[in-house]
């Protein structure tokens, strides 16, 4: 069920800034004024900078997949699982904890206001904190029931309110500066704590600059998302960045710390430094920064509640989490189950972690995700790009990039501050993958993956089997060729499946007016195994995505190969993109795709390389075919120069002495030529097949230029096959993750 459009550009944008100056102002000021001395000023302005990356990929990704979960969904739709469930797990932690933290600011302020107007404190202030930040939660997740509407019209108003509260404190205080230069000296030493100091205060204060991840969380719920939410972004960055500078700026010039220098006055003051601040500026200005961090804390704590609950809605709508997630208001439209358990989750944490930590661990976890986002655009930019309209990110893939290496930087730093936050995150990211493969995999797989619907013929339980993807009759003959080849050198078995996809809103059942039709070259393949005396079984299976389908079937039948074609060459479904990059990325055994021209008999195999362990496999796979079929191989490596000709032969050298091989039927040639590509698809012209190595070209030029693969399969006038080989587990998902 979808959520209810009704929120306007002025809402979104005030949730954004609602959820920021929440977090860097009244919260982390004085406590990143302690690790930072006065370039605090510069950590906040080099965050801003730094959030801007990040937030150019969420202004492209939120404007055009506007949907609740957010940073999830664009994970999980471009990178290999776990990622998109872990990104959503981390995204809900550190909604989470961002809102603890919140909530326990709100209880300091509230203690304070209690203390500045005289009230007797029945109970001790510790105690008394912790209290009061449990029961905004409870108000607040009861507000957010009510509807986005509501939850717009509150959050508008509080920060609003509070806008107004840091403007009065930002011109009071300057004023109060100007007018006495001797508090100039609060400025000096300027970098007292040294870069480190900056790049600790970057981290700690990072949360204070996720607004635009909650805008984005809330895209399904924006009017005109494509034009508003890209606006609502740059909009909130533009409102705050500046706001944390100049309060930073009189919070150090105003106050009189005595014997200690301002910074460390302001870090001993942790979350209520911005109080002892104002209190230097007027006699009632204590009283006014006090209600306006209530009314900041409240509003942060708002928006984080309402962004929260959206992501593990997001997950329980794809069945990654339990169905409770997935529940919708009847009455209100609003993520009910979500917002229950989200805010029972918040309540624990505000009441079991100090604040440094939590800040730390929230920081850390919006850190590791900004990273998958990042990522993401990478990759649905390069696979994906019809999704993308309206905004684009600038200079691309530039500005993702600068974003992946500052947030690993400041990873590291938040570890060096925090190593109890890190392993707290650690241990987080950990019950995330025991419950994705204890719970969300088998669950997403029974909801939405593949049914088999017709199975005929049993395994012949040989050691070695090849899972052979047949899409269209057409790729039949040739594709069993080829798997009948490596079945007869590893004496084994061909398992061939066909796999029909369907829409969401059609019930899996209806593939089986399909059935009939596609039996029918199945059978195909079956007769051409038992001319070949090599066994052949075969299903037909539906699947909302052909992929899942394909990757089920390898791992039900545990295959050690898996082929299949590339398709028709057309816009919409790249060779060696769209269906098949996933496959190519996430298949557990070896790869091989082929695209097809011509007859498809092959005599004469041309093998390119460049070394490494797919080239090793294409000259294997090569040397079988050319045996079998009575053929000839060539292995061409080619140099850019003449100076660059003893490195062409080292890499032929390499590729061959890793193979055992007929050496009558291989020829050793190595060419010099300014394109490779060229090179390649002339010396093509007396073979059947180029056979290559999957890319492992560096992810800069894969973006901006494409793969040597993709380019040969394009334009041969021959067919082309690539293969992968499968490197391990944790090595493969590094590779798939980084689009190897």
């Amino acid at each position: 069920m979808k959520l209810s459009r009704e929120l306007s550009l002025f809402s979104v944008t005030m949730i954004g800034v609602g959820a920021m100056i929440g977090a860097g102002i009244f919260v982390l000021t004085g406590i990143a004024a302690g690790v930072a001395g006065p370039a605090i000023l510069i950590a906040f302005l080099l965050n801003g900078i730094v959030a801007f990356f990040t937030a150019s990929a969420y202004a492209e990704l939120g404007g055009s997949i506007p949907e609740a979960g957010g940073g999830y969904l664009w994970v999980k739709e471009s990178l290999p699982q776990p990622s998109g469930f872990l990104s959503g797990w981390m995204s809900w932690m550190a909604h989470s904890v961002a809102c603890s933290l919140y909530a326990i600011g709100f209880g300091a302020y509230f203690g304070e206001v209690l203390v500045e107007f005289k009230f007797d404190l029945l109970l001790p202030p510790v105690i008394l904190k912790k209290i009061l930040a449990v029961l905004v939660v409870i108000v607040f997740t009861s507000i957010n029931y009510r509807g986005a509407k509501e939850t717009g019209k509150a959050g508008n108003v509080v920060t609003v309110l509070k806008i107004m509260i840091l403007l009065l404190f930002v011109l009071m205080g300057s004023k109060i500066i100007i007018s006495e230069p001797q508090r100039f000296t609060n400025f000096f030493p300027f970098f007292s704590k040294g870069f480190i100091g900056i790049l600790t205060a970057m981290g700690l204060t990072y949360i204070a600059f996720e607004g635009y991840e909650i805008i984005a969380q809330s895209g399904e719920e924006v009017k005109n998302p494509a034009k508003n939410v890209p606006k609502a972004i740059f909009l909130s960055l533009l409102i705050v960045v500046p706001i944390y500078i100049f309060v930073a700026f009189v919070a150090l010039g105003v106050v009189n710390p005595g014997a200690m220098t301002p910074w460390a006055f302001l870090a001993a003051k942790k979350e209520v430094a911005m109080v002892e601040a104002a209190r230097n500026i007027s006699v009632w200005g204590s009283a006014v920064l006090l209600i306006g961090g209530l009314l900041s804390t409240i509003s942060a704590l708002n928006a984080t509640i309402y962004s929260s609950s959206r992501v593990s809605f997001a997950m329980g709508r794809d069945h990654n989490l339990p169905p409770v997630f997935s529940r919708v208001h009847a009455k209100f439209k609003t993520p009910s189950g979500s917002l229950f358990v989200s805010s029972i989750l918040i309540i624990l944490m505000l009441l079991l972690l100090p604040i440094e930590d939590v800040a730390s661990s929230a920081d850390i976890m919006f850190l590791f995700l900004f990273i998958f986002v990042n990522v993401a655009l990478i990759h649905i930019r390069r696979k994906k790009p019809q999704l993308l309209k309206g905004y684009k990110s600038p200079l691309f893939p530039l500005f993702p990039l600068i974003g992946i290496i500052t947030q690993g930087v400041l990873i590291i730093v938040m570890f060096a501050y925090s190593p109890r936050s890190f392993f707290i995150s650690l241990l987080w990211i950990g019950m995330g993958l025991s419950i994705y493969y204890g719970y969300a995999k088998h669950w997403e797989k029974k909801e939405v993956g593949p049914k088999i619907l017709v199975e005929e013929k049993e395994l012949a339980h040989r050691d070695f089997r090849i899972v052979l993807g047949i899409e269209h009759k057409q790729e039949v003959q040739p594709l069993m060729n080829l798997a009948v080849v490596i079945a007869k050198e590893k004496d084994g078995e061909i398992f061939v499946t066909h796999v029909i996809p369907l829409p969401p809103q059609t019930p899996l059942t209806a593939g089986k007016r399909f059935i009939e039709e596609r039996r029918e070259f199945l059978k195909v393949a079956d007769d051409l195994g038992e001319k070949s005396k090599v066994p052949v079984s075969f299903n037909i299976r539906v699947a909302r995505q052909v992929y899942h389908g394909l990757l089920d079937s390898v791992h039900e039948n545990k295959g050690n190969v898996l082929i299949l074609g590339s398709g028709e060459i057309t816009a919409r479904r790249r060779v060696l993109g769209s269906i098949l990059d996933p496959i190519i990325q996430e298949a557990p055994c070896d790869v091989g795709i082929l695209k097809i021209q011509g007859d498809g008999k092959i005599k004469r195999v041309l093998v390119p390389t460049a070394g490494g362990p797919n080239a090793k496999l294409a000259l294997e796979w090569g040397s079988w075919i050319a045996k079998q079929n009575r053929g000839q191989l060539t292995l061409l490596s080619i140099a850019l120069d003449e100076d660059r000709r003893k490195k062409a032969e080292g890499c032929l050298r390499e590729t061959r002495n890793a193979i055992l091989y007929d050496s009558q039927i291989v020829i050793e040639k190595v060419v010099c030529a300014r394109d490779i590509v060229s090179a390649v698809l002339e010396e093509s012209q007396n073979h059947d097949l180029i056979l290559i190595g999957a890319s492992k070209e560096g992810l800069w030029k894969r973006v901006r230029f494409g793969t040597i693969p993709e380019k040969l399969a394009r334009r041969s006038p021959v067919s082309v096959l690539v293969v992968r080989k499968f490197e391990g587990g944790i090595l493969s998902w590094i590779r798939r993750f980084l689009a190897g």
